[in-house]
This record gives structure tokens, sequence and C-alpha cells, in this order.
């Protein structure tokens, strides 16, 4: 199964990344404006996109403020896949976030598309912890 793998850094605190891939507000800033995200283990989050008939779900798994979360895809293209932000802390300052989505059943057009969507999504994550100025990539 190919993974998604990216690596990229953000000169922002731990806790800001994390705020910002973990809570309805942090999405809302760099992702898609209408998402909802529970937080903590169990919680469910939702995220829906212009054009695309219904919300996407994922269950957190794993969460770790300021440091990590795992989420797991329920439905849509995303099921059955997993998505991991690692938080490292940079002796110099700021983060490097690791990020992995595996569970794709091919490496096809559908993983080639999330590979570049991920891609430009992470260039406004980092635009978003770095500023605190929201600019997310979809708008409803």
């Amino acid at each position: 199964m190919p993974d998604i793998a990216m690596q990229l850094t953000i000169e922002a605190a731990p806790e800001t990344v994390y705020t910002a891939i973990s809570t309805a507000d942090g999405i809302h800033g760099w992702f898609t404006t209408t998402a909802t995200a529970g937080e903590g283990v169990g919680s469910l989050r939702e995220l829906e996109f212009p054009g695309v008939p219904g919300a996407w779900r994922l269950g957190v798994t794993e969460a770790e403020p300021g440091k990590r979360l795992v989420l797991a895809g329920q439905n849509g293209p995303w099921t059955g896949t997993e998505q991991i932000y690692e938080i490292l802390s940079r002796p110099e300052g700021g983060v490097t976030l690791r990020f992995t989505h595996s569970g794709f059943p091919a490496l096809d057009d559908a993983h080639r598309d999330f590979t570049y969507g991920w891609a430009t999504k992470f260039v406004q994550l980092k635009r978003y912890a770095e500023t605190g100025e929201p600019a997310p990539f979809f708008t409803a």
C-alpha cells in the first residue's frame, strides 16, 4: 500500500501547530471553512469541500497536544486510511511537522491527487501557523 509522506519546517510553537491541526478554528484557518472537529481520542471531525457531496469523517485515534495527532478515515475516499501528524521541536526554534497519510489501496490517480493536494494545503498551514492570519484553501 502506498503512503504519502511529507515534512515541513514551521516557525511556530508546537502548541500553535497542534491547535491548527486539531481544532475546528485551526482547521478553518488553513484547510476548509466548513469543518467540525471534536478534540481528544474518540472524537469525530467532519470536513466539507466545495462541490463534494457530504462530509468526510475522521476519527481521532491518538491525541498528544503539542506532539502528535492521528486520524482514521471513516468514509469517502479516505476510508481505511490513517493520517499521522508528528510535531517535533527544533533546537533552533520552531518545529518540524512530519505527516504520513497511509492505507491507500493503490498507487493510482487518486493517490497522486491527494499527494499534490496535501502539498498545497501545507503551504497554507505553514502560513497560518506562522502568521496567525487565516487563509483557508477551501471556503464555503
